[in-house]
């Protein structure tokens, strides 16, 4: 089931097909401002970002393009299968026919403020409706992973795990910082705790932005990482008990292994006694799953 179009050009939303999802959409510009904190050199675009609700998962499917500085995002909302290639050539439609009428960022941010851009581009949507409707699926977003011991390759890397809570930061850790390329030339280790917990502080706020202003909560991030061809960034948020055990992957090859070794971690960190309570303000008790969390990563590349 097709839910919303949105067109977002930097920290604008242009055109939002449905006012329902605008929150929704709005997601996108919390998730633009992480990558651009961690992505200076723009190797990194926008995939798609999950989202799960009272048992529904719902989906924004991504066309991420940089130009001249300008980050434009054209976007589909909806119940998509994860593998669904007419979900993507119903972007790439939708991409086309907006940039045949508007060749260039100038036109389309000078058509943006005109009142009848937005039915204009209404017409297109409900064309693109009518056409994928009928193709369009509404399926399991994600196939089950059905081992949890799949041990970890070199074409799988753990980057980070944290823990957090109500957009609050408990716990962070970096495992290949030589990944991120600001941390190639600044290898200090302060620089290095103080990056990770401002990703940590950008993750959460992502999460409770998310559950505030969409009324929904955020599952899953993909980037396609432009260094090799078949890389991506995973960025997946699990919750226990009201916490949020927030981890970051590559994967240039089975992504389900990197699936497989986030379900551990979540199913090992869930029997941790101090996650059991509401956090209290404390971070004494938590500083302990720091190490934890380290340790069961190093377990899992065995």
């Amino acid at each position: 089931m097709i839910t919303g179009f949105c067109i977002i050009l930097n920290d604008n939303i242009l055109y939002c097909s449905n006012q329902e999802k605008y929150s929704l959409f709005e997601t996108i510009l919390f998730i633009e401002k992480l990558i651009e904190s961690i992505n200076p050199n723009n190797i990194w675009r926008l995939n798609n970002v999950f989202f799960k609700n009272n048992g529904k998962t719902e989906r924004i499917v991504i066309k991420h393009i940089i130009s001249r500085d300008n980050n434009i995002f054209y976007c589909i909302s909806g119940q998509f299968d994860t593998h669904s290639e007419e979900t993507y050539n119903m972007l790439e439609d939708f991409h086309t026919k907006v940039e045949s009428s508007y060749s260039s960022i100038e036109r389309l941010t000078q058509a943006s403020e005109e009142s009848m851009f937005k039915e204009m581009i209404n017409v297109s949507t409900d064309l693109l409706k009518i056409k994928y409707e009928s193709r369009l699926k509404t399926e399991e977003i994600r196939h089950k992973i059905a081992n949890l011991n799949q041990p970890l390759t070199q074409d799988n890397k753990i980057l980070y795990c944290g823990i957090s809570t109500q957009g609050l930061p408990i716990i962070s850790k970096l495992f290949h910082p030589e990944f991120f390329d600001y941390l190639k030339t600044n290898k200090d280790e302060d620089i290095i705790e103080v990056f990770g917990s401002k990703l940590s502080a950008k993750l959460a706020t992502i999460a409770m932005n998310t559950a505030i202003r969409a009324d929904t909560r955020i599952s899953e991030i993909h980037l396609n990482d432009l260094r090799e061809e078949r890389s991506k960034i995973l960025i997946l948020y699990g919750n226990i008990n009201g916490y949020s055990l927030d981890f970051i992957g590559s994967t240039s090859g089975n992504e389900d292994i990197l699936y497989s070794s986030f379900l551990k971690l979540k199913q090992d960190v869930s029997e941790e006694n101090v996650l059991q309570d509401e956090f209290g303000g404390d971070l004494a008790p938590y500083r302990h799953l720091k190490k934890y969390l380290a340790q069961l990563v190093k377990d899992l590349k065995k």
